[in-house]
């Protein structure tokens, strides 16, 4: 097993100007875990573990930038739909 600790972090503003990005704040700025276990890969950030692909996985490796329409980004918007889920459940 393989594990990578990521800083997770907004485009730089300097960086691919006119490219969208998320606003510079603690929302955006977080440590993630890719993990590597045989042919399974997996995306750990805020409490909530997603199963990845292989083409995901490298691309976080190379490119922890989070840009709108970035693998980083849809990963972001995945976990934050999970929470939602998990605290919609717990009120019922």
């Amino acid at each position: 097993m393989d594990l990578q600790i990521i800083q997770i972090t907004p485009l730089e503003s300097w960086l691919a100007r006119g490219v969208e990005r998320p606003t510079d704040s603690p929302e955006f700025n977080y440590k993630a875990i890719l993990i590597n276990e045989s042919d399974r890969h997996f995306y750990w950030a805020n409490g909530v573990s997603l199963e990845i692909n292989r083409e995901e996985y490298e691309f976080i490796l190379a490119n922890p930038r989070l840009f709108f329409g970035s693998i980083t980004y849809k990963l972001h918007q995945r976990i934050e739909i999970m929470k939602n889920l998990g605290k919609k459940s717990e009120r019922n």
